[in-house]
């Protein structure tokens, strides 16, 4: 076996960047000399790995925003394809952010770029858009996927997938039993709201004020409740002005030590949610998109759900306000009725073990078991 490798990796997003910095953790254990490059952010970069322009310049979310930055965004999806075929690497693994990462394996195999490509965190084809598995199963020779259902659809499509779970199970299951956020805080027998508006700048700005006013309502009858918000220190400074009365926490291992102990939460629909759910933690999932898109994705829709949680267990079990249901009213009798009923309360925490249980896939490494997939791949042994 070959120990010199180079690894080319894309994310996006701030979740695909820290599921890149796992896999290339194992990956080294694999091959110690190996060298990475390609696109990421904070996580991958502590892996000797030089980002070639900021993850923040992908950070689009929706049809209409997507427009107003086509152009930005077609000189990134070229500069990437240019990298990769000037880079020569061994292998190319394209993380989660479908409508950049797909463009940009269609440009390589148009280029007649030979190397294996792969698909780490599927898009919801199953959901809409199916027609893209064929582009998918052209474009990619692999596909690594997060959720248990996916490698039946994929495989049916002829994409060879393997399932390897979420790279977080893991971090949850290792926090520090000892460790107590709210012995640190000094809010010991207080109920603690979590709040996730999002990681994206425009998820952020419209999930605040809905949940503003939902959040007046709730400390209303219930005095002593504690606000909590995991947000990156970057964009902290968009939801400053409102939150006053909120403890922040922009460490990662601090956001999960945070769910251990928290009693519900509110969150955009997103990866955070099988954050959630695996820390068992009651939620209420909101989302709002701009008008156009939401037009387009609501008619192309083939699924009941759009949190992970209720996806899985395939019933509705987690509240979704989406779009106009996304409003304060809807928010704050959602979040009491979860903390004043008892039984209500109890149900969810039962469904969330059960969600747990399935996600857990028999307790195996996801980011090993992705890592060793993609040795397969690079030698031949996988396809």
């Amino acid at each position: 076996m070959k120990e010199k490798k180079s690894i080319y990796l894309v994310s996006g997003e701030p979740s695909g960047d820290f599921i890149g910095s796992e896999v290339m953790s194992e990956l080294l254990k694999i091959y110690p000399d190996a060298s990475f490059c390609g696109v990421g952010g904070q996580f991958m970069e502590g892996f000797n790995f030089k980002s070639i322009f900021p993850i923040g310049d992908l950070s689009v979310m929706g049809i209409l925003p997507v427009l107003l930055k086509i152009k930005p965004l077609l000189g990134r999806i070229n500069q990437v394809v240019n990298d990769i075929l000037n880079n020569k690497p061994d292998i190319v693994i394209l993380i989660d952010s479908p409508d950049f990462n797909h463009r940009v394996a269609n440009k390589l195999r148009k280029k007649s770029f030979k190397p294996p490509i792969v698909c780490y965190v599927a898009p919801t084809v199953w959901a809409w858009r199916e027609k893209r598995v064929t582009s998918m199963s052209r474009d990619f020779n692999h596909l690594l996927s997060i959720l248990p259902f996916e490698k039946d659809f994929f495989d049916g499509k002829g994409l060879s997938t393997t399932y390897v779970g979420h790279p977080i199970i893991p971090e949850i299951n290792k926090v520090n039993k000892k460790d107590s956020f709210k012995l640190r805080h000094n809010i010991k027998n207080n109920p603690v709201l979590v709040f996730l508006p999002g990681s994206r700048t425009s998820e952020i700005k419209r999930h605040i004020k809905p949940f503003r006013k939902a959040f007046d309502v709730i400390k209303n009858q219930i005095p002593n409740i504690v606000l909590a918000i995991p947000i990156d220190e970057k964009k902290k400074y968009l939801v400053d002005e409102f939150f006053n009365d909120a403890l922040f926490v922009t460490e990662k291992n601090k956001k999960l030590e945070l769910f251990k102990e928290a009693d519900v939460a509110c969150a955009a629909s997103g990866t955070v949610t099988l954050e959630l759910g695996l820390s068992l933690v009651p939620m209420v999932v909101i989302y709002k998109l701009d008008f156009l898109t939401w037009s387009i994705v609501s008619r192309l829709a083939k699924v009941k759900f759009v949190s992970l949680v209720n996806l899985v267990l395939n019933k509705s079990s987690v509240s979704e306000l989406l779009q106009k249901e996304c409003n304060s009213k809807n928010i704050s009798e959602s979040i009491i009725s979860l903390l004043k009923n008892k039984k209500l309360f109890l149900k969810k925490k039962k469904d969330l073990l059960e969600f747990k249980k399935i996600i857990e896939n028999n307790s195996i490494n996801p980011s090993k078991k992705a890592a060793e997939t993609i040795s397969g791949i690079i030698e031949g042994s996988v396809t």
